[in-house]
């Protein structure tokens, strides 16, 4: 429970200032909260993809990656209401804000969408998952 109170009072205070208010951007190990439950049903569109991937190769680029290569993990929490209404979400922090941005309101609307539920292991309503982007 520290270590959700920590990684909470990071996002509160790192919030980009074009992010909207359900969606923020922290560090942190979230091993310990549970995982989300996904329907299987819905994805993030193509177009959200390849503004990640430009972003991946371009102003974010890292090293052993290129427009032939890409693998990319992007953590989140999502945290709900306890009627299971989408209270806000949370991207594992990636120094790069057009991704950390455009997987945060990917991952909003799929959860207010309904891929994204809560399991009833956390009293708090904060679940974890993650979007995993791979191109070879």
């Amino acid at each position: 429970m520290l270590q959700l109170g920590l990684a909470l009072l990071a996002v509160m205070s790192s919030q980009p200032a074009d992010v909207g208010s359900q969606v923020s951007v922290a560090g942190g190990d979230w091993s310990n909260i549970p995982l989300v439950k996904r329907s299987g049903t819905l994805r993030i569109s193509d177009d959200l993809i390849s503004k990640i991937e430009s972003a991946a190769f371009g102003e974010c680029a890292k090293p052993g990656q290129s427009k032939t290569r890409l693998d990319m993990t992007i953590p989140f929490l999502v945290q709900f209401t306890p009627e299971g209404g989408v209270e806000r979400v949370v991207i594992m922090r990636l120094d790069c804000p057009t991704i950390e941005q455009t997987a945060g309101g990917a991952v909003l609307q799929l959860a207010r969408a309904g891929e994204y539920r809560p399991t009833g292991e956390n009293v708090e309503g904060w679940y974890r998952g993650e979007i995993k982007i791979s191109l070879h």
